[in-house]
């Protein structure tokens, strides 16, 4: 995912604190939950988007949906955000974070697409296959997608492998817009 900088310098700020108090561990669980709780929860991200809404109210509900799970400095932290009106960027900055902990621990994010859920084994293989190549743990992140009709979509870094049968069928349709046929014969 692409950041702002600002995204980028407070999820490089909090980790360098993390990192400082020993916390890491603890402030990575923090910031996956209050990214899956953002990413399924749109009220929840809305709530701390409006500008109407004051920071206490925002602070209390925060305090109320993450005190008793979370780290008493990442709550500080997300209080920290609130008060200086950069809440909107709690979304990425928590994705952000989780980004610099995986690199700190020498982990790669692939991401595989595929028409139907992959079956245990397939995602074994996968996994084996790109940890083979980047000599790196692999943390992947399966999503499905019918369009592809079948085969899958493996996205690592900046590098793509496209195995779907919806991109051969496109492939197989510019081929064959190519008139080969020559008269005379």
């Amino acid at each position: 995912m692409s950041y702002t900088k600002i995204t980028i310098r407070y999820a490089a700020a909090f980790f360098d604190l993390a990192e400082e108090k020993g916390i890491v561990e603890n402030a990575y669980e923090d910031m996956t939950m209050l990214g899956e709780v953002c990413t399924s929860n749109h009220d929840f991200v809305r709530m701390l988007q409006n500008p109407v809404i004051n920071a206490d109210k925002k602070n209390k509900v925060v305090s109320k949906i993450f005190g008793a799970s979370m780290n008493r400095m990442s709550l500080s932290f997300i209080s920290l955000m609130i008060r200086k009106r950069r809440e909107r960027y709690l979304p990425s900055i928590a994705e952000a974070f989780a980004d610099l902990y995986k690199a700190s621990k020498g982990i790669k994010t692939a991401y595989v697409t595929s028409a139907v859920e992959l079956a245990p084994q397939d995602k074994a293989g996968v996994l084996e296959i790109l940890s083979k190549l980047t000599d790196k743990k692999i943390d992947l992140v399966e999503k499905t997608n019918e369009t592809l009709l079948g085969g899958f979509v493996i996205n690592l870094d900046n590098f793509q492998i496209d195995q779907s049968l919806s991109t051969k069928i496109k492939e197989l349709k510019k081929d064959f817009e190519k008139n080969l046929f020559v008269r005379g014969f």
